[in-house]
């Protein structure tokens, strides 16, 4: 009892010079209760506790950090026992995940929950307000009677309205009975919404244009996704001279069964198509799914089916989005297992449309045996083994050809190390094929083919102690690798000759070689402090690799020589050069140049140089520039100094594409006005409004300059 009255009285005379202290000064009052959280601290102008009622009371530039939790305001009720929290006036709470503002806010700092009056949360690039918002978690909330925007003005641009807005951790928003208001005006309704905060893609896309095989057209897109596993896209397009297509994309993801996508687009195509007068319509669709399942860390299947109606279907109507990258997509099922000691595949592949030219596999086995040591020794044995059943379909043509062929390739090998720098591995191998038919149908034929060879690297380096700046490159220590590389293969005569064979792919093309394979990598690092952390990084590599054919009887010759040169002296430059020359002719086949400028927002450089023999040469250049906090512009261009088309026409100095581009920030939105010119003198205009928050839109027309790889 004695110990209990001395704490008494410990504690009420250090709460009188407290009350002291405050009469004469502004003063900062901490009130800690303790807590398995830890205490509640309360710092404001003035600042009083209540020992009966368990409450601290402050009013003036409050301010309390709990945690990740930060609560400022004019004024606040702290109840130490329940940790209960009232505040008024200008009231922010911020955490890691967003930020909420309101006049009247109560919270309890343990649970994380509460409600805010006439509250404005920011979430990432996203808005959301309300008369009243509800606090769920820490980075959860529910709005009543309010909105969500992208707009960070008090009165926004546009708003996503609704009387029930729940706010998820994951970034997502639900909403029910949703109106989509432009100023004041309301444009749509929807019954229910749900849409990532995340995503990169806006929910309502139109891209209206003019282009020459088109005419003017309007391009719109809709995202709707039902829950976060599955999603459609609805897209309804224009085009003055081709009429009205739709399509629809759906996205979904089984918790057990993988994930994939389904599109499907269809037209019923008017008679004015890529500018010449057709009689009647023309029934025109595309059908495209893809699936992956990976079942566990180690079985994989992957599907893809693409259907179309006629071989020109993508490239009219999807040319940069997909046509440039895939012109012809094959159809075909594939299961996987991957295990430490071998691997199973099996490859079932068949053509869908007639207009393609496909190898079938109904089906393909592969099983591949990975290295395995013998007798504890530095010898390894490995196995590779595929059954085929091939057929060789040609394009809009009932002629085929098919064989069953069976392929077991059997290797040993001995790595061994020499020394810290040099390391060899002799090889040998054996090759036999089973075919069902020689080239004339006749009989079945059993090939047989001896390989051996040897693969050595060696590795040089030297590290110089070397630190400061050269040209303005900046270096700290200097190291310099050089790696040299000899492989060599050979390949018996087999037992029959390529000519009696069917040829499908590389296996049947096997022939008698004697192949040195060269290569020497130099390579300049130095370390510098990226990210506060001193990492290595490349300012050169050069490569220059080349196959040299042994042949006495028909002299021997070094084949295509290749050189890859990479340059990164500062962060904000790259310069890139590969080349393929033949020796036999003493002629460059190819050659890219690339040299490319990333000054971050300010403005940005790139100029190409593409050169293929008897072929094309062409030169590539964009350049962005920000003028000012509101306007910008982009230009790019494609120019050919030769090219040879198709009937041997021969084309010199001929802009390709020309394609100016002007952008205006309006404040929320970003718009865009497009005018590209082709080689054929026609003219596509673009007009696109796109999001801050969502700055991706789901078509995607106008060239790029191809970014070097490694950026």
């Amino acid at each position: 009892m004695q110990n209990h009255k001395i704490k008494l009285e410990t504690k009420t005379f250090n709460f009188l010079i407290v009350v002291f202290t405050f009469s004469f000064c502004i003063f900062t009052f901490s009130y800690a209760q303790e807590h398995e959280k830890g205490p509640v601290e309360v710092n404001g102008d003035e600042v009083e506790y209540f020992p009966k009622e368990k409450k601290v009371v402050g009013v003036g530039n409050i301010s309390i950090e709990y945690g990740t939790v930060l609560l400022t305001c004019n004024k606040i009720t702290v109840y130490t026992d329940t940790k209960d929290a009232y505040a008024e006036g200008n009231v922010v709470l911020k955490s890691p995940a967003s930020e909420l503002r309101g006049e009247k806010v109560k919270y309890n700092f343990n649970t994380k929950k509460g409600e805010v009056l006439d509250a404005r949360v920011k979430s990432g690039d996203w808005y959301a307000g309300g008369k009243r918002v509800e606090l769920l978690s820490e980075s959860s909330y529910r709005v009543e009677d309010g909105y969500i925007t992208s707009c960070d003005l008090d009165e926004p641009h546009y708003k996503i309205s609704s009387n029930n807005v729940v706010i998820y951790p994951d970034n997502k928003v639900v909403a029910k009975d949703v109106i989509f208001k432009v100023g004041g005006m309301p444009v749509a309704y929807l019954p229910r919404y749900n849409y990532s905060l995340d995503t990169e893609w806006p929910t309502f896309n139109v891209i209206p244009g003019k282009k020459k095989n088109w005419g003017f057209f309007a391009l719109t897109s809709y995202r709707y996704e039902m829950d976060e596993n599955n999603k459609l896209t609805l897209k309804i397009d224009e085009r003055e001279n081709w009429g009205l297509a739709e399509g629809l994309d759906y996205k979904y993801a089984f918790n057990d069964f993988g994930e994939g996508v389904f599109r499907s687009y269809y037209t019923n195509q008017r008679d004015r198509d890529r500018g010449e007068l057709l009689k009647g319509e023309e029934e025109r669709y595309r059908l495209q799914a893809r699936h992956r399942w990976d079942i566990n860390d180690r079985k994989t299947t992957i599907l893809e089916y693409h259907k179309s109606s006629d071989d020109e279907m993508t490239k009219d109507f999807f040319y940069r989005e997909e046509y440039d990258r895939d012109p012809s997509p094959e159809s075909y099922i594939y299961l996987l297992d991957r295990q430490p000691e071998y691997s199973l595949g099996l490859l079932s592949r068949k053509r869908v449309n007639r207009f393609q030219s496909v190898v079938e596999r109904l089906p393909e086995v592969r099983f591949d045996l990975k290295d395995q040591r013998l007798f504890g020794r530095p010898i390894y044995f490995k196995t590779d083994t595929s059954f085929t059943s091939l057929n060789s379909k040609t394009a809009n043509s009932s002629t085929d050809s098919d064989v069953v062929r069976f392929d077991v390739y059997n290797k040993l090998s001995s790595p061994l190390y020499l020394a810290d720098f040099l390391s060899v591995s002799p090889f040998v191998g054996m090759r036999d094929t089973f075919y069902s038919k020689d080239i004339n149908g006749d009989e079945d034929e059993l090939r047989t083919a001896f390989y051996t060879g040897i693969d050595s690297s060696m590795k040089f380096f030297k590290t110089y102690d070397n630190t400061g700046k050269f040209l303005g490159v900046t270096f700290n220590k200097l190291h310099h690798i050089i790696t040299p590389t000899v492989e060599y293969r050979y390949i018996h005569t087999p037992s029959i000759t390529v000519g009696e064979l069917q040829q499908f792919d590389d296996i049947d093309s096997i022939d008698r070689t004697s192949t040195f394979s060269l290569g020497l990598e130099n390579k300049l690092q130095t370390k510098r402090l990226i990210d506060n952390k001193l990492k290595t990084v490349d300012l050169a590599n050069l490569l220059l690799t080349g196959d040299y054919l042994y042949r006495p009887e028909h002299g021997s010759r070094f084949s295509d020589v290749k050189l890859d040169l990479e340059l990164t002296p500062y962060d904000w430059l790259r310069v890139e050069f590969d080349t393929l020359y033949d020796p036999s002719t003493r002629d460059f086949q190819n050659w890219n140049t690339d040299l490319y400028i990333d000054k971050g927002d300010d403005w940005r450089l790139g100029v190409g140089s593409r050169y293929w023999q008897d072929s094309e040469h062409e030169l590539t250049s964009e350049i962005f520039f920000r003028l000012n906090n509101e306007w910008a512009f982009r230009v790019f261009g494609r120019y050919d100094l030769k090219e040879v088309e198709s009937d041997g026409h021969k084309i010199i100095n001929r802009f390709d594409t020309k394609e100016i581009t002007v952008i205006k920030d309006l404040h929320c939105w970003l718009a865009e006005v497009s005018v590209d010119m082709d080689r054929d003198d026609g003219a596509t205009l673009w007009l696109v409004l796109k999001l801050k928050a969502s700055p991706k839109v789901p078509f995607d027309f106008k060239d790029y300059y191809a970014v070097p790889k490694n950026r």
